[in-house]
């Protein structure tokens, strides 16, 4: 692959460590001159016929001619250069300050459950997030994750053992809010990168819509820091919610990154390490001496020097080819995961040849909301919604398609009121009546259409009927688990049919343990007991964490807008 970022740091950072062995070259261009001169002019040939003298000497004519003496001269002029010492980047610091800050900001949304990747693209972004920072010996990664909201997981840390943990508990019941709002992560970039030195941005994601490219291209155009999106997904499997990798390559460019897709192999690993390393080479001072990268032209003086072995010119250079090109190939081989355990998972539908024609045809002819149109039309609703880049008919297309999760995920990304009223119909499909209930009564506090002002007071009414039938029947049923709307209570993977019934429950079985930081660090076993507590699942410290992040942006939203008031 063509790695631009490596071409401009060698020609903007090329020199030589030790210029003077250039002079060098004045006397090996002397003595070569006068040896071409010597060799060209022998005597006994002179006497000779024309006719005569193309018959009796071979090697004579064309490139052949004094071929022995023109690669002396080119390997003297590599062992030159060699002693000249090239370089063009700093040696690596052994004590990692020199590393490259890395700033991950990953996509915890529900689109990425899809198991176009195994086991699905979530887990595979996160085993790679975990073989890059085994990777980068040291470097300082940090670790934002995004929904519907971003929030900091993890601050710039070496530390691999406190990372790891956090990374693992990622998942999307973890975010308050839910949606794709990757462009929420900008404001979090510059408090850990800072501004004095370039840092990278890696982005991975399955898609970005309109609003996230403008916002990226607007960010970066104006920041040090470059972005990297690794493209988290796989076009050549079926997928109910596939990815958008054009999209992703147009974030990229117009924010001047790069995008790599996921490979079964660590290239992708080492593609991004390698990008990470060049632009902080290129942009950042280091106190690192220059790396003499002069070494790797021992070989092909090596080589050159190869005839003069022996008295003669003995050595057929047809033959040393045939025998040295094979060490410089070899057939590509790849590791494959085999499970011993019986497969519970309906093996991933693969895209037929004849699925690709026709895509490769439409593309030609019609824009991806046309085909999603086209598809609408004749009722294949997963197909539309599939080939939909607006966000609003993606939704609607899922919704008719009975995807109401996914549906409820495009109709957030749509930022209007019209989104949030499908959103909350989204969610009352999957039985979330009081988050509906919520999002109507919020929504009836702004200055809608008439129209919509109509509908949203008509759902609210049904939605608000339905939780007030599930509230009599809690109290109904209260201390016991019996009939069929048990979800109200407070399991987190069930939906929200209630409010639920208050319980009376003996105070003295509700103490709260409420500790300060003096009291954790003056006592060891409260202290131990906290550590336990917390490392027992960081899934609900991060859940916690970022429910306190929400509000906190939350607050200073309303000051900034009272103040501008």
């Amino acid at each position: 692959m063509f790695d631009l970022l490596m071409w401009q740091q060698i020609v903007n950072e090329f020199h030589f460590i030790r210029p003077l062995w250039l002079l060098a070259l004045i006397p090996l261009s002397i003595v070569i001159y006068l040896r071409w001169k010597q060799d060209s002019k022998n005597e006994w040939q002179q006497e000779l016929p024309k006719h005569l003298r193309s018959v009796l000497t071979v090697n004579d004519v064309g490139w052949k001619k004094q071929l022995p003496l023109k690669l002396l001269a080119a390997s003297m002029l590599v062992a030159i250069v060699v002693c000249a010492g090239p370089t063009w980047e700093r040696e690596a610091s052994p004590f990692g300050e020199d590393k490259a800050a890395l700033l991950i900001v990953l996509d915890n949304s529900e689109s990425m459950l899809q198991k176009d990747l195994a086991p699905n693209r979530l887990e595979r972004s996160k085993q790679k997030i975990r073989d890059l920072i085994a990777l980068r010996k040291g470097g300082k990664t940090g670790l934002v994750v995004f929904s519907g909201t971003s929030h900091l997981a993890m601050p710039l840390t070496k530390d691999n053992s406190v990372f790891a943990p956090f990374l693992a508990a990622i998942q999307p019941d973890i975010m308050p809010i839910e949606g794709k709002n990757a462009e929420s992560a900008l404001p979090l970039i510059e408090p850990q990168l800072g501004t004095e030195s370039a840092g990278t941005v890696l982005l991975i994601t399955d898609g970005a819509n309109p609003e996230t490219i403008a916002a990226y291209e607007k960010y970066f155009s104006k920041s040090r820091h470059q972005l990297l999106v690794l493209a988290a997904g796989n076009e050549n499997r079926a997928s109910e919610n596939p990815m958008d990798y054009a999209s992703l390559k147009k974030l990229a460019s117009k924010s001047g990154g790069s995008v790599i897709s996921v490979t079964v192999d660590d290239s992708d690993v080492r593609s991004l390490n390698s990008r990470v390393e060049r632009h902080m080479q290129l942009n950042n001072e280091s106190a690192m001496p220059w790396k003499d990268m002069g070494y790797y032209l021992l070989f092909p003086v090596s080589l050159l020097m190869l005839s003069w072995f022996r008295k003669g010119w003995l050595v057929k250079w047809c033959l040393v080819v045939v025998l040295v090109s094979p060490t410089f190939y070899s057939v590509p081989t790849y590791a494959e995961t085999v499970s011993l355990k019986a497969k519970t998972q309906e093996p991933v539908k693969e895209v037929t040849l004849w699925e690709k024609t026709t895509d490769w045809w439409m593309d030609l002819w019609l824009t991806p909301d046309q085909q999603g149109q086209w598809y609408f039309d004749k009722s294949e609703y997963l197909k539309a919604a599939k080939s939909y880049q607006d966000p609003l008919m993606k939704g609607t297309a899922y919704y008719y398609a009975g995807e109401y999760k996914l549906a409820h995920s495009a109709f957030i990304a749509v930022k209007s009121d019209l989104g949030m009223f499908n959103a909350a119909n989204a969610l009352a499909r999957q039985r979330e009546y009081v988050a509906a209930r919520n999002i109507y009564r919020m929504l009836l506090k702004k200055d809608l259409d008439p129209d919509l002002k109509e509908k949203t007071q008509n759902n609210l009414n049904v939605m608000q009927g339905i939780v007030d039938e599930v509230n009599r029947m809690s109290e109904s049923q209260k201390g016991t688990t019996d009939g069929p709307e048990e979800s109200f209570e407070l399991g987190d993977d069930k939906p929200r049919t209630g409010d639920g019934a208050d319980e009376e429950v003996d105070s003295s079985l509700m103490t709260k343990e409420s500790l300060n930081a003096n009291e954790i660090l003056g006592s060891q076993e409260l202290a131990d007991k906290w550590l336990r507590r917390v490392e027992a699942d960081p899934k609900y410290f991060l859940r916690a964490k970022f429910q306190l992040q929400l509000r906190e942006q939350t607050s200073n939203t309303q000051m900034q807008n009272e103040e501008v008031k």
